[in-house]
């Protein structure tokens, strides 16, 4: 069964370790892809995805391509409001007081 994510992103526009700001967005893309389930990416850089793996799994797997220092996600499950999150996320502690989980990933 999968479960339902939103998923909210920024990516820096400068090369970092060779990688540019497609490179890493491409990245991000097609982790959070994934055949046969939901993905609606209308938009710029909000994602509605679904996914078998639990919230610090996914995140993990969308975050592998990201730089930590200059790259920025957040994943979150509606159904358990629970909030995984990478990178430069300015004020972390109101991010997670609006869910019942928060796990910041190295």
């Amino acid at each position: 069964m999968a479960d339902k994510y939103v998923i909210s992103f920024r990516i820096a526009d400068k090369t970092i370790g060779g990688k540019t700001y497609n490179d890493r967005r491409q990245s991000l893309m097609d982790a959070a892809h994934t055949k046969g389930l939901g993905f609606w990416d209308a938009t710029t850089s909000f994602l509605l995805v679904n996914s078998t793996l639990h919230t610090e799994a996914f995140a993990k797997k969308l975050s592998a391509g990201l730089d930590a220092t200059h790259d920025m996600l957040v994943v979150f499950d509606p159904s358990d409001m629970s909030l995984a999150y990478f990178g430069a996320v300015n004020e972390p502690i109101v991010l997670a007081s609006f869910f019942n989980t928060a796990k910041k990933l190295p």
